[in-house]
């Protein structure tokens, strides 16, 4: 079955997590990347997790996870070490219309978290639909030595560019070539013509 990608806007969505170890404290750290409303429910918490919910970054509910307790959330990721309990919450946050994630446990999953290569808002998501991780273990580390950090600050000129050029010139051809040819350079180098030419000589050179 091929998976439709997709970025999940979570500011201002409820999401949950079920479990307080080490696999629960790596998707708290993903979700957080853009959700601000986390639950967490597990008896005990990791040492990180713990600094998590002292900074106010996570609600905590001390407790084994029961019925009902998936109600009224988005999203929902399933991340004890125990397959039976994660198969009951898949179960519950199903039935309260929650997308659910029960890791390392592709049945029980309506999505799958990509391995992924993170530089601000730009990012870059590889997925094998559950079938490698490792797979897409071995892409990301190749995609992060080509796409550096410095591609967080670049995609942020990027941005504003586009706007700037958005406001001064109108809708057509001119200003789709501008933009692209903009994207075609990397940080800290020339900004110019492609190989086949254009219409528009102009230089800039951007350093991130």
């Amino acid at each position: 079955m091929t998976l439709y990608p997709v970025f999940l806007k979570l500011e201002g969505r409820r999401v949950l997590v079920v479990g307080g170890g080490v696999v629960a404290e790596q998707k708290i750290e993903g979700v957080l990347r853009s959700a601000t409303d986390v639950t967490v429910i597990a008896p005990t918490l990791t040492p990180r997790i713990r600094d998590w919910k002292q900074c106010g970054l996570v609600k905590h509910l001390p407790r084994t996870f029961g019925s009902g307790m998936a109600h009224g959330y988005f999203l929902v990721i399933a991340a004890t070490d125990s397959p039976e309990v994660n198969h009951t919450v898949y179960t519950e946050a199903r039935s309260a219309g929650a997308l659910c994630n029960a890791v390392d446990d592709t049945p029980y999953c309506d999505f799958y978290a990509p391995a992924l290569v993170s530089r601000g808002e730009f990012q870059i998501a590889i997925s094998t639909g559950g079938n490698s991780p490792a797979l897409a273990q071995r892409v990301r580390k190749k995609l992060e030595l080509e796409y550096g950090p410095e591609f967080e600050s670049w995609n942020g000129w990027l941005g504003r560019m586009r706007a700037a050029l958005r406001s001064l010139l109108p809708s057509g051809e001119h200003r789709k070539e501008l933009l692209h040819l903009l994207a075609l350079a990397r940080p800290g180098q020339p900004v110019r013509q492609n190989e086949k030419g254009g219409k528009h000589g102009q230089y800039a050179t951007r350093r991130a």
